[in-house]
């Protein structure tokens, strides 16, 4: 299911900060059954990329994974051989943004102005993530 479909039907996204790789299944099984349907792991978690490996395998495809606080092209990169399918990012970098996109990946860039949030837009963002 699309990105913005699932955001309209559950209106979350789950953030797992934090969560080790050997507790992330088990949590992110909870989460599913729950009706989360969107999962970000920030990449400054524990082994942040084995964790979106791990979800990404366990959970069913209607479920989309990916990574927050993704700040470079590398990252988006890296997160994308993890089996992710979302960028998160606190900033909007036009270069991040259309690496994601380029790979296939929704993104959902942060933005504090009118003039990043079009940037954003224009570059393909998914999503905005607005910061006062």
């Amino acid at each position: 299911m699309p990105f913005k479909t699932l955001l309209q039907k559950t209106g979350l996204v789950a953030i797992l900060r934090g969560v080790k790789p050997d507790e992330i299944v088990a949590i992110g099984e909870k989460l599913y059954a729950a009706g989360f349907r969107l999962i970000e792991i920030p990449m400054n978690s524990p082994e942040a990329l084995q964790s979106i490996s791990l979800l990404r395998d366990a959970l069913p495809k209607d479920c989309l994974v990916g990574a927050g606080t993704v700040l470079s092209v590398e990252q988006v990169v890296a997160v994308k051989e993890a089996g992710g399918q979302i960028i998160v990012m606190p900033h909007c970098d036009t270069a991040v943004i259309r690496r994601a996109r380029a790979l296939g990946m929704y993104c959902a860039p942060g933005v504090a102005t009118p003039t990043e949030a079009f940037a954003a837009i224009e570059h393909g963002a998914n999503a905005i993530k607005l910061f006062p």
